[in-house]
């Protein structure tokens, strides 16, 4: 049997006139088309959701692990202590007037070479000479005193005064003659001028002698680098300064060979210690430093004061040592152990270690020359790319890298650099 609904709408096929809305109640019906923009949507929300996810969660830390088999050897190590420092002239005078007047001529610049007793400048000596003339007329008198002393019998204590005064008329011309001549500034040495602080027209006070020198072993009494009149060092003979550590100290004396590397020239330059400081300097950190000084071997024409350069100084040598890199070396269960290869097997030994050498370390019992040890190296990766990023290690570099089951070797005397 057959039902008909009074109320439904009469199909209209009128494109004037569209089909009304459905009614409350009546079924929702939606095109192909907005199905397929609805879906499209989805599907990127949905991507958009799971990029953000793998953005933004953790980076998962792995390792990755490799290996290297190197033999126990034996041979000649040493020990050293490496400082870095300032370069100078061993020899070095600072140079000033010992009289005072009016400079009337410059006689050397900056840069120029002397040779010992060249006129470097010159003051007006005209009081000078003056000072010269009264002293000799003040000894002609004194003569002429003692004389009629003689001549008229006098007595013994008038002759010793009239003595005496001749020999004080006597010193008073030499020292004017002495600051006559002193009024030309003459170098006391052979070398190059390193500054000059005076010029023509300037007006000096006397320091009481005309030249100053300083050394390794000495300082000028009458001026610093800084305030004298002219400065001339010898650029033949050099030395470097610095300083190290109290823990250093001990290992080091006077003698020791030194090897010296400065960016200011590619000759090799060596040297021995001259002195070892034996009071502190506290730096900025509170850390106790003690001065060091290094006479460089043989002339050097091409160094330049103030120049940085680096010392190694060879503290001790050691031949004949069994030694292995200190990368194979690691501690488990408080036993100093490592790993060595006998074939294809891998076996964990206990070693007895003795002086660290840097990255060399000498072993005293549990493995002989021409034995074989593994060093593994552990290089971080990152689970998140994929693909493993290097982080320093390798095999260079005195064995850097990782170690694996522990740190370096525990217990051993601690060394200089391997050799």
């Amino acid at each position: 049997m057959t039902t008909e609904n009074p109320q439904a709408p009469e199909s209209s096929t009128d494109p004037e006139n569209p089909p009304a809305a459905a009614k409350p109640g009546g079924r929702f019906r939606m095109s192909a088309k907005k199905w397929l923009v609805l879906g499209l949507a989805v599907v990127l929300l949905a991507g958009v959701g799971v990029g953000t996810w793998f953005l933004l969660k953790p980076k998962t830390a792995t390792s990755a692990s490799s290996t290297r088999t190197v033999q126990v050897s034996k041979g000649t190590q040493t020990m050293s202590v490496a400082f870095d420092g300032t370069l100078s002239p061993r020899k070095q005078s600072n140079v000033n007037f010992s009289v005072s007047g009016t400079v009337t001529s410059v006689n050397a610049k900056a840069g120029q070479t002397v040779k010992k007793g060249q006129k470097l400048a010159v003051v007006d000596d005209a009081d000078l000479q003056d000072a010269v003339d009264l002293a000799q007329a003040n000894l002609t008198t004194a003569k002429a005193n003692l004389s009629d002393v003689y001549d008229n019998d006098g007595s013994s204590a008038a002759i010793t005064s009239a003595k005496a005064q001749v020999s004080s008329a006597k010193a008073a011309l030499a020292q004017a003659n002495t600051n006559l001549d002193d009024a030309v500034l003459r170098s006391p040495i052979s070398g190059t001028v390193a500054s000059v602080s005076i010029e023509d027209g300037d007006t000096v006070t006397g320091s009481g002698s005309s030249g100053s020198g300083s050394n390794s072993s000495t300082t000028s009494t009458t001026s610093t680098a800084s305030t004298a009149q002219f400065v001339v060092i010898s650029t033949s003979t050099w030395k470097l300064e610095g300083s190290v550590g109290s823990a250093d100290l001990a290992t080091l004396k006077a003698g020791q060979a030194v090897a010296i590397t400065t960016d200011a020239t590619t000759d090799k330059l060596t040297g021995t210690v001259a002195s070892v400081g034996i009071v502190a300097t506290s730096t900025s950190d509170g850390a106790a430093t003690f001065p060091i000084v290094i006479n460089l071997a043989g002339e050097h024409k091409d160094l330049y004061s103030g120049t940085t350069a680096s010392a190694v100084i060879t503290t001790g040598s050691y031949p004949d040592v069994l030694t292995v890199p200190t990368a194979a070396i690691r501690t488990e269960n408080s036993t100093t152990v490592v790993s060595k290869v006998t074939g294809t097997t891998v076996t964990t030994t206990e070693v007895t270690i003795g002086t660290v050498f840097g990255t060399y370390t000498e072993i005293k019992s549990g493995l002989a020359e021409g034995d074989s040890v593994q060093i593994t190296f552990t290089r971080p990766t990152s689970s998140s790319t994929g693909s493993a990023s290097s982080q320093g290690g390798g095999f260079g570099g005195g064995f850097g890298g990782g170690i694996t089951d522990g740190g370096p070797p525990a217990g051993a005397p601690a060394g200089g650099t391997g050799r």
